[in-house]
């Protein structure tokens, strides 16, 4: 069904790689490099560097190009918005969007569910239109967690289930059905100093630190020193780091200018 992907980052690489698996003939299209680090030099992205590895045909996106030899295009996580006339000039477009629309619609779908506490979550492919993830859909599931899953662990089985679900989903039987345009609701791009949880409560930052593991991770700002959190032990013990009402018991953190570490051992090399 798809012999078109797009996307640019490191969670798409993962359904590139199946998608190639089942066609090696795939065409993708990517975002182009950007400079960056010292010496801004140009670095490529997720995608480009997995098309390079295995030689898989790309190219970079540009809102006037026409695929005249795409039947369907596959697009996940993808930087780029598609132009209302770059949609009339090519073939459909199917989005992978991680939450059940309409809820949770936009940038953060997973990270805005654990910072919300819901309790259900899931994904859904539709198909791409001129409004935001607003396009008629293909098909969608719920996906079953254990309590206070991070992000990492929803975007992991998600992928397993679309994964397993790909021979229905590429099923021609199956029909576009509209969204409902009740209980919509609308997510944000977060920044850096979102990711902070020195003023957040117990509760919230145990919550950040989930949420934010993929693109954050959740830092605290300790003896003027940033310090990134990745995960956390609910059970209390000697280390901790305070915030709003409590304490946070970090299981791994990576201390400012230093490599990523059990905070146990953070906490031996300051005696």
């Amino acid at each position: 069904m798809f012999n078109y992907f797009f996307g640019s980052d490191n969670r798409s690489v993962i359904y590139l790689e199946f998608i190639y698996k089942q066609n090696n003939d795939i065409s993708v299209v990517t975002t182009a490099p950007l400079k960056r680090g010292r010496g801004n030099k140009l670095k490529h992205n997720p995608v480009e560097s997995f098309c390079i590895k295995k030689n898989i045909n790309y190219k970079y996106f540009n809102q006037k190009d026409t695929y005249d030899d795409m039947n369907n295009g596959l697009c996940v996580s993808f930087k780029n918005i598609f132009s209302d006339k770059f949609l009339k000039n090519n073939n459909d477009i199917y989005n992978v969007h991680l939450s059940l629309l309409p809820k949770f619609k936009g940038p953060s779908p997973v990270e805005t569910q654990i910072l919300s506490g819901e309790s259900e979550f899931g994904y859904t492919i539709f198909k791409i239109n001129k409004f935001i993830d607003g396009g008629p859909v293909l098909f969608n599931n719920k996906i079953n967690f254990n309590d206070d899953p991070y992000a990492s662990n929803i975007y992991e089985l998600m992928f397993i289930d679309f994964s397993n679900s790909y021979n229905k989903i590429t099923n021609d039987t199956l029909k576009l059905q509209k969204q409902e345009k009740s209980n919509t609701t609308y997510t944000n791009k977060f920044s850096k100093n979102d990711f902070c949880i020195n003023d957040n409560s117990v509760e919230m930052a145990l919550k950040k630190i989930r949420a934010f593991d993929v693109i954050g991770p959740a830092y605290i700002v300790h003896d003027n020193k940033v310090i990134k959190i990745h995960n956390y032990v609910n059970e209390s013990r000697e280390s901790g780091f305070k915030v709003e009402d409590g304490y946070i018991f970090p299981l791994e953190i990576t201390p400012e200018g230093k490599n990523r570490m059990l905070m146990e051992d953070y906490v031996r090399g300051l005696k």
